[in-house]
């Protein structure tokens, strides 16, 4: 029996040092029917080249080859790019500076099989997390991870808990994510906010098991901590918007309350003047419940600090 075309698409930029790793472990996966896209988003260096030229001897592996170059445009075009021109049903999306394990195809689209879930947009499973030279990183703090199998209420969990998908281990029904307009180019977070609605449509399946490697840089600076966070409330605030009534209001104050905790963690350092605006927005989201726009507010605080 002929397996169904599988493709995985690779948004890439500036991972020359890295995109060679990154093939690699696409070509060595086990599943046999895959197609390979790969859209470089104008990098500076030459990781296309580099693609270009591991890529050139392995053809054979591939059902299928895209590789092409765009204007620089961010992560969330190059991704919405790449899995616009997939032709797989399911697309594994993979970072150019990650690595999958070997079955994390064949695991992934067995268990999709297995499960027969016709609502199915989303599935994630475990990962480990490497350094610039591919070594192995213990983690001290491990999240807690969703239940196995599909979920019909991810939506809650990605709201209210922490982030549980790690992105190399993500495979997506292509049709599902480009109907619901894929990554938003203009938030910094396009994943989380990407997850949500998906979630808020369709089921999300979590496979518990280790298979793919997140590659961790050096440079997490403060700036793009507080960044992150700024874009963290700027989708919470997106998400309350679009779904109005989704998440209960007790857990809207309890959520709102635990992140001014964390704006504030990272702001009294650099904008101490900002205490008096937070306890204000404290005190009255015990009164009544968080708007969108008071997430905003505070979004955009993040952001000015940030530039």
């Amino acid at each position: 029996m002929t397996l169904p075309l599988v493709s995985v698409a690779i948004p890439a930029y500036n991972h020359a040092a890295y995109i060679e790793a990154c093939l690699s472990s696409v070509c060595g996966q086990t599943y046999p029917e895959l197609e390979l896209v790969l859209i470089d988003d104008g990098s500076k260096d030459d990781t296309l080249e580099v693609a270009r030229r591991f890529l050139e001897p392995r053809r054979e592996r591939f059902r299928r080859i895209v590789l092409e170059r765009q204007e620089n445009q961010g992560v969330s075009a190059a991704s919405n790019a790449a899995i616009a021109a997939c032709r797989g049903e399911w697309v594994h999306l993979l970072g150019s500076d990650d690595v999958l394990h070997p079955n994390k195809v064949e695991r992934i689209q067995q268990a999709i099989a297995d499960w027969n879930c016709a609502d199915l947009a989303l599935v994630h499973a475990d990962a480990d997390f490497i350094d610039q030279h591919g070594q192995t990183i213990m983690r001290n703090r491990r999240p807690q991870r969703p239940a196995p199998g599909p979920d019909r209420e991810a939506w809650r969990v990605l709201f209210l808990g922490d982030n549980f998908i790690v992105n190399p281990t993500v495979a997506l029904r292509g049709e599902a994510f480009l109907a619901v307009g894929g990554f938003d180019r203009n938030l910094a977070l396009e994943d989380i906010d990407c997850w949500l609605r998906l979630a808020a449509r369709h089921a999300i399946a979590r496979v518990p098991e280790v298979l793919a490697s997140y590659r961790k840089h050096p440079g997490n600076t403060l700036r793009r901590r507080v960044r992150m966070l700024g874009a963290q409330f700027n989708t919470f605030g997106k998400f309350l918007a679009e779904h109005p009534g989704l998440i209960a209001e007790p857990d809207v104050r309890r959520h709102f309350r635990r992140n001014l905790k964390r704006f504030w963690r990272r702001m009294r350092g650099k904008q101490p003047w900002l205490l008096p605006a937070i306890m204000g927005a404290w005190l009255k989201s015990h009164l009544s419940t968080p708007q969108p726009e008071d997430y905003r507010r505070f979004g955009s605080l993040l952001d000015r600090a940030a530039a």
